[in-house]
């Protein structure tokens, strides 16, 4: 019976020591430049009802140096009620870019006009890029 009790806690002593293994994290879920730089994130939205905005973002990274610009363009509806093709108005913007940390689920933007900008709770997929830019919870899709 001794014997039976040991080989018991031995097999126990084993599987819980096997069972303590490093979490692997999947890095396609992984937030990275390669993804955050591949193209335009766009998104649309209106502005007192009379004015749609689309505002795109692009991300560079080069080596160390992280840069984007951000452009807005602003439509009128027409006669018909429809949103015209062309802007009347467009502004573009520069900024520098870096991630918040390590983990890179935030980005800490130094925007030309607007100073320091934070994203947070930055995920970065294939078609789109959400999260919280400083206070306003945005996605953007990949134009």
């Amino acid at each position: 019976m001794k014997l039976f009790n040991r080989v018991v806690l031995l097999g126990a002593i084993v599987m819980g020591v096997s069972s303590c293994e490093i979490n692997k994290i999947d890095d396609s879920f992984r937030n990275n430049d390669e993804r955050l730089c591949n193209g335009f994130w766009e998104r649309n939205y209106t502005i007192d009802d009379d004015e749609l905005c689309t505002q795109q973002l692009e991300f560079r990274a080069v080596s160390t140096r992280r840069t984007g610009t951000e452009v807005f363009e602003y439509r009128r509806k027409d006669r018909n009620g429809n949103w015209t093709d062309v802007p009347y108005r467009t502004v573009s913007y520069g900024f520098y870019w870096e991630w918040a940390n390590s983990d890179r689920e935030g980005i800490i933007i130094d925007h030309s006009v607007d100073g320091t900008l934070y994203f947070d709770n930055v995920w970065v997929r294939i078609n789109y890029l959400s999260g919280n830019l400083d206070g306003e919870e945005v996605t953007f899709y990949k134009r």
